[in-house]
């Protein structure tokens, strides 16, 4: 194999500036609710979803809040809470019955809270229902789904459909310095992924390959600030080839067909496809004390990887541990000094040989278990739920 390491470039993302969560607040907005006051409850909830946003009297005014592209609007509309995303414009050169098709297939379905609506000319996303009939953690549930659907189907809609963005939120492109190294990592990382698919095709191994497609869709995820149709399309290929339910070749194809496709985008797709968004609410999961443990501390995860260590296969152990610390970083949000430690341990294993990353991340992940984790393991496949009742970090 020709590639005896791993780059572990630092990001051009921006680390996102977003406020802890009070969760006395969603407390209170529940408590405000169950004793009937009702517009307290909305304004409670909001308040604990958009820590960094005065909240006004919706009984007055109105609330606009950016999200992505998204600009996500809030309003009182007699005993009602109205909430509303501008999705698309129809135009004459758009393909405008494909749009709407694609609209009403994967953007609706029955039971869903919010639904799309088509005002004139304009499709966006809604959400209508009564005060007292708005439980707290139901308005935080479309809340969230709502404004991330936007974000996330918006730029694809422009780029398959020529429709254009209605009501959206620019966002701000890199500059010609950030751009030409975010092409080097993007076009290293696809050539890097693409050997390792080989490796993986010769060895035949289920965990091989799912330590693979988590590092080729958490690495970019984490190092570049990707929107629009490209962060789509990177979104729905890794949803296949990194679904441990689906057929291995299934998966194995999937990402081949990944590899290919990103390394075919365009250069002028990419640099309109990447900018540093600001986000209302947290796009990312909340990392936990637990979560670390259970991924970095001695528990079956570690012990697993630790007897690939042991029997000389350095590449699958160094692999697993990078992917493990990319997804941390990539899909959650952490205190400084967290995240500083898991950069560290990036930083301390990028572009050495395989032996020397798989025992040198082994020891400081054990290091930051011991420091930032808890004593409460869980499982592994429980790593994604999220619980919200569990310790938390301090801001």
């Amino acid at each position: 194999m020709s590639i005896a390491s791993l780059q572990c470039p630092q990001p051009i993302r921006h680390r996102l500036a977003v406020a802890p969560r009070d969760y006395a607040r969603r407390d209170r907005a529940i408590e405000s609710y169950e004793a009937g006051e009702y517009l307290t409850a909305v304004h409670e909830t909001l308040g604990y979803l958009l820590p960094d946003i005065e909240i006004p009297d919706l009984a007055q005014a109105p609330l606009c809040f950016v999200q992505g592209s998204a600009r996500v609007r809030v309003h009182i509309d007699d005993d009602s809470l109205v909430l509303s995303t501008a999705l698309m414009a129809l135009t004459p050169a758009a393909q405008s019955t494909a749009a709407l098709r694609y609209v009403l297939t994967r953007l609706s379905a029955t039971g869903q809270l919010f639904q799309p609506r088509l005002h004139d000319d304009t499709v966006s996303l809604e959400f209508r229902d009564r005060l007292s009939l708005l439980h707290p953690s139901k308005l935080a549930e479309v809340l969230q789904r709502m404004a991330m659907e936007s974000d996330s189907n918006d730029g694809w809609l422009a780029h398959r459909f020529g429709v254009e963005a209605s009501d959206r939120e620019p966002v701000a492109p890199l500059d010609e310095a950030e751009f030409a190294r975010a092409l080097e990592i993007w076009n290293t990382h696809w050539t890097t992924v693409n050997e390792l698919m080989q490796e993986s095709r010769r060895r035949r191994s289920v965990r091989f390959l799912d330590a693979l497609g988590s590092y080729a869709a958490n690495q970019v995820r984490y190092t570049l600030p990707l929107f629009g149709s490209v962060r789509a399309a990177l979104n729905e290929s890794a949803d296949a080839y990194t679904d441990k339910d689906e057929n291995p070749n299934k998966r194995d194809s999937a990402l081949a067909k990944c590899i290919k496709e990103m390394r075919q985008v365009p250069v002028e797709e990419l640099r309109a496809c990447l900018g540093n968004a600001r986000f209302a609410i947290n796009p990312l999961h909340e990392g936990t004390p637990s979560l670390l443990t259970s991924m970095l501390g001695a528990g079956h995860r570690m012990q697993t990887t630790g007897e690939l260590r042991a029997v000389g296969r350095s590449l699958e152990a160094a692999l697993e541990l990078i992917a493990d610390y990319l997804y941390l970083l990539a899909d959650h949000s952490w205190p400084s000094e967290v995240e500083a430690a898991l950069r560290g341990g990036l930083d301390l294993v990028s572009g050495k040989p395989w032996r020397e990353a798989a025992d040198a991340l082994w020891n400081h992940a054990n290091q930051t278990a011991r420091v930032y984790g808890s004593h409460g393991e869980r499982a592994r496949d429980d790593e994604d739920d999220g619980d919200e009742d569990e310790i938390r970090y301090d801001a």
